[in-house]
């Protein structure tokens, strides 16, 4: 009778234990995709992940997507994949402030590509917010200080660009198109690239820089 039990317990798990095997493999996929810059295979496959009735809802199959979908410059859709990812309760607090952290490139990354500078702006403080968000859980997060300084910089050299200037002032240099240098473009960038494989849920930041943006000003 034990050994009759047990088989049928064997067998009713077997189609669970199929699922998760599956699973286990496009999850597999999806990894070695990212980690090989095929963003946009591994953003199918991360879709796919999301359908799976165990992942619907889930943050983190949300957060892997988001960061392929960050990493094609696909910015709208990112910041709302991290913003879910970030919502108080998650399981995770570490995979709750990478999203914030990542929230805030992505909010920060989508002003630079604005043409309009009321939307520039608004997107601007919204990362600033997401930054602080950041910071105030954990002070010592020098990425996210790093960033904060960089677009609360340029945040106010928009708004500075908009003040009127009397005609006895030397006139300075207009601000580019895009209303940001693209020099601040190119940081905002790299380091996106150097955070790369650190933006997968399943690749967590073990270690933190040293020495940089420790004398920036502080308003959080």
């Amino acid at each position: 009778m034990i050994l009759l039990h047990t088989l049928l317990l064997v067998f009713a798990l077997a189609p669970s234990m199929q699922e998760m095997l599956g699973e286990y493999r496009l999850q597999l996929k999806a990894d070695a995709l990212y980690e090989h810059r095929a963003y946009s295979e591994a953003e199918s496959t991360f879709r796919q992940i999301a359908t799976l009735p165990a992942q619907k809802g889930s943050a983190s199959a949300s957060f892997n997507l988001a960061c392929a979908l960050y990493m094609q410059g696909k910015y709208p859709e990112s910041a709302t994949l991290f913003s879910f990812s970030a919502k108080p309760g998650s399981k995770e607090r570490s995979l709750g402030l990478n999203a914030m952290f990542n929230e805030g490139n992505s909010l920060a990354m989508r002003a630079v590509g604005s043409n309009g500078k009321a939307e520039k702006k608004i997107l601007f403080r919204q990362s600033l917010n997401r930054f602080k968000a950041v910071l105030l859980t954990d002070p010592g997060e020098n990425d996210a200080k790093i960033n904060y300084e960089i677009v609360r910089r340029y945040l106010d050299e928009l708004e500075r660009s908009e003040l009127p200037h009397s005609g006895s002032e030397k006139k300075s240099t207009p601000p580019p198109s895009s209303g940001i240098s693209q020099d601040t473009a190119e940081r905002l960038l790299e380091n996106a690239r150097l955070e790369e494989s650190a933006l997968m849920k399943n690749l967590p930041r073990t270690s933190k820089a040293t020495g940089q943006g420790s004398k920036n000003n502080q308003d959080w």
